[in-house]
């Protein structure tokens, strides 16, 4: 298994995903104060993920380094 390859598959998903997350925050501007928490408890949803991505990202990465 090549981790390395691995890691740049999860970090190119966080990437992806704080695209998302750009995009959300945009669209907050305008919005009423109900939706902004809806689209702000989508935010943090996403931000878990990004999150969890980058965490397994670099895992894999020291996995590919010998360290892990």
């Amino acid at each position: 298994m090549n981790y390395f390859v691995w890691s740049q598959e999860y970090i190119n998903t966080a990437a992806e995903l704080a695209n998302v997350i750009e995009r959300l925050k945009a669209k907050r501007k305008g919005l009423s104060k109900y939706e902004k928490k809806e689209l702000d408890s989508k935010i943090a949803k996403y931000k878990t993920y990004y999150n969890e991505c980058i965490q397994i990202a670099d895992h894999l990465l020291e996995r590919h380094k010998g360290a892990a």
